[in-house]
């Protein structure tokens, strides 16, 4: 990348930042492995854990609209330093799964602002040809980072359960840091809103009729997102069934659970993030996401292969390759999502199209991973994983399409 002396510095603190972000991403991989076996949840317990994030990015559209008019985006990055990781220090008195819901739960809610806060930055501190390529290579470092923590705490839990609060513990000050370091970032002058804060109406209805205005007045973002809905149902579905499948299908300890979801899964991020970054950079959204989607498609079918042979070895083999191609896609999903908005935004503030972008995955989180509960009760585990594998066929397809019809309308409007 050339970067020029601003870009050069931001993109240092987001290392920094990424880095002590990365074993935030670690505890967001294993958490609801750590709550079926240390403490014994329940597949519905499991389910709604992970329904927290997405339920949580319901919350988006109101820090995007907070942002939307703020100068400044420090104090929301040390908002969720201080409330929403900073609390994690009180898993080391976490004696039951209620307990730890609800520190999950703060982790989770003020996380929402980070991908908004974040997009601002990117938007107005990066040109477009190095903002693929620095998002890629602060997204391999966190990454780099999540994967050692996450197979060293496999390894500990291993040795004793019980050490789960201290690896909380650890994500708490790190994270907290991580957050501070982010608040370190000064963005360049955009167009604000005149007024610093909206009034409370304006807070509480203001957000909803903004991102029916955003999706109405960009038609084809409207249409981006259908398909980005559809591929999060894909997503969503299958979350409830993985810990109940490693652990009671495969039999699976933490260090294997951990390596297969915890490590391999994040492999391809780790190592294509920059290279995939440098392509999407160069690529319309619509057509990457075609792509990746369908290469998405393939982890539930080698999950649903894999239950065919649970009563030999080669079951695990190919429960981590599955994984492994889960982490090829999602380096470019990775980058996808947390970036495409900018695209779609133009020359308007992207910190509303990325909160209306995080909210609609709050709300496929109200039903989604909740539907995958009742397949995986009524039809069984393979149903989850067929299901699963539609979805993500389906919105990979109307990608392509999305992606035809653009290009017409642009040779007839030449």
């Amino acid at each position: 990348m050339h970067l020029n002396k601003q870009e050069r510095a931001t993109f240092l603190l987001l290392l920094l930042g990424g880095f002590y972000n990365g074993f935030v991403f670690s505890a967001f991989q294993i958490q609801d492995v750590i709550a079926k076996k240390a403490l014994h949840a329940l597949d519905w317990q499991v389910t709604l854990l992970v329904m927290l994030w997405p339920l949580s990015n319901l919350f988006s559209i109101w820090w995007g609209k907070l942002i939307e008019h703020s100068h400044s985006l420090s104090k929301y990055f040390l908002i969720a330093a201080f409330l929403g990781r900073l609390p994690l220090v009180l898993m080391i008195f976490v004696s039951s799964y209620y307990d730890f819901l609800f520190l999950i739960v703060l982790l989770f809610s003020f996380n929402a602002l980070m991908s908004p806060a974040q997009n601002t930055i990117f938007q107005t501190n990066f040109t477009q040809e190095n903002r693929g390529p620095a998002f890629g290579y602060m997204s391999s470092l966190m990454i780099l980072i999540s994967l050692i923590a996450t197979y060293m705490t496999g390894k500990l839990l291993d040795v004793n359960e019980s050490y789960f609060r201290y690896f909380f513990v650890v994500i708490a000050i790190f994270g907290t840091l991580g957050s501070i370091v982010f608040s370190k970032i000064k963005i360049n002058k955009i167009k604000r809103s005149e007024k610093a804060f909206p009034n409370m109406k304006l807070l509480i209805i203001g957000p909803i009729k903004r991102s029916i205005e955003v999706l109405k007045k960009n038609s084809e973002f409207a249409c981006f997102e259908r398909s980005y809905f559809i591929y999060g149902i894909g997503f969503m579905v299958i979350l409830p069934a993985i810990p109940k499948y490693l652990v009671d299908y495969l039999q699976m300890g933490y260090s294997q659970t951990f390596l297969a979801k915890g490590v391999l899964s994040q492999v391809g991020i780790l190592l294509l993030a920059p290279i995939v970054g440098r392509i999407f950079s160069r690529r319309n959204p619509i057509q990457f996401n075609g792509f990746t989607f369908g290469l998405l498609s393939f982890y539930p079918a080698i999950l649903l292969v894999s239950s065919f042979f649970l009563n030999y070895s080669l079951s695990n083999y190919l429960v981590y390759l599955a994984f492994i191609v889960f982490g090829i896609a999602m380096s470019g999903v990775f980058i996808s999502w947390n970036i495409s908005s900018i695209f779609f935004a133009g020359d308007e503030d992207v910190a509303m199209y990325q909160s209306v972008h995080v909210t609609l995955t709050g709300l496929r989180g109200l039903f989604a991973p909740f539907l995958g509960y009742v397949i995986l009760q009524l039809l069984g585990i393979r149903a989850v994983f067929i299901t699963s594998m539609f979805m993500f066929i389906l919105s990979s397809y109307l990608n392509f399409r999305q992606f035809k019809a653009s290009q017409k309308k642009v040779v007839l409007e030449t």
